[in-house]
């Protein structure tokens, strides 16, 4: 195993000699020395820098708003708003659900009137005040 990895490395390393020709003229225009490792580093790079520049473009730029998902500031304080409100409805729903529940056992009989809550603040309502909501 280890020959084969010195082996690798020596071909990654061998160098190739790139010749750039005018083809009008078969002048010579530019000649590079490459081997397989610069080319792959070069890809790499190059590579890596797209990304930077990707990200940095989608981070401090408008084009993050049409990313899924991120949305406006605004819609996102509505959003906040909406789930807010959304809570304190659902808590209106379970006290209403409670009280309804009482009456009903109220007029089966199952509990007397003086164990009901009240529906608002969740108290034991007396006889006075159960008198005194109905008039």
């Amino acid at each position: 195993m280890n020959y084969s990895f010195k082996k690798l490395f020596k071909n990654l390393k061998y160098k190739y000699r790139l010749v750039i020709y005018n083809e009008s003229t078969f002048e010579s225009v530019g000649t590079f020395f490459l081997s397989k490792l610069n080319i792959i580093l070069l890809f790499c790079l190059m590579t890596f820098a797209n990304m930077i520049v990707s990200i940095l473009l989608l981070t401090f730029s408008p084009l993050k708003y049409y990313m899924p998902g991120y949305g406006d500031a605004a819609v996102r304080k509505q959003l906040r708003e909406l789930i807010h409100e959304t809570e304190i409805m659902k808590n209106e729903i379970e006290q209403n659900e409670l009280w309804a529940k009482q009456i009903k056992e109220v007029l089966k009989g199952e509990i007397p009137v003086d164990k009901i809550y009240d529906k608002n603040n969740q108290t034991l309502l007396s006889k006075e005040d159960s008198v005194n909501k109905i008039k």
